[in-house]
């Protein structure tokens, strides 16, 4: 083969190569938002999923011996409610949380939600009308 055309033959493999590990590894990375019932059913297949809800009222306690968050979400669409645990700090702004979205998985034989990650949503004095303002909290600085 003529090594004039084995130049852009090359290119276009890599390029595709690239663009096919690129679209996996996206598609590896996103995560379904998932009510809670369909949170718990999908902890057979072991998927990471999110949820969201409102913080029930006096349901939210630091657990010294797990070293864990420990709170109860209800969704707002069917009043369902999941208790979670979360093993990081509790964020600086998750008291005055409107609505919390816990990414992780659902744990079957403790009946519980382990977040990985949080998303709060709090009222901002910067925020327009709806006074809504995202935070993510990973628990690590």
């Amino acid at each position: 083969m003529n090594s004039s055309k084995l130049g852009p033959i090359i290119a276009i493999v890599i390029i595709v190569g690239a663009l096919g590990f690129g679209a996996v590894a996206f598609k590896g990375s996103m995560v379904a938002y998932v009510p809670f019932q369909q949170a718990a059913n999908a902890a057979s297949t072991g998927a990471t999923v999110q949820i969201m809800g409102g913080l029930v009222p006096g349901e939210t306690h630091f657990n010294s011996d797990t070293k864990s968050l420990d709170f109860t979400l209800k969704e707002t669409d069917t009043g369902a409610t999941m208790p979670v645990v979360f093993k990081s700090p509790k964020p600086d702004n998750f008291d005055r949380a409107v609505k919390v979205t816990a990414i992780g998985k659902y744990d079957p034989t403790k009946k519980v939600f382990v977040a990985d990650n949080l998303l709060v949503k709090c009222p901002s004095k910067y925020a327009g009308e709806s006074g809504d303002q995202d935070r993510s909290y990973n628990g690590k600085s």
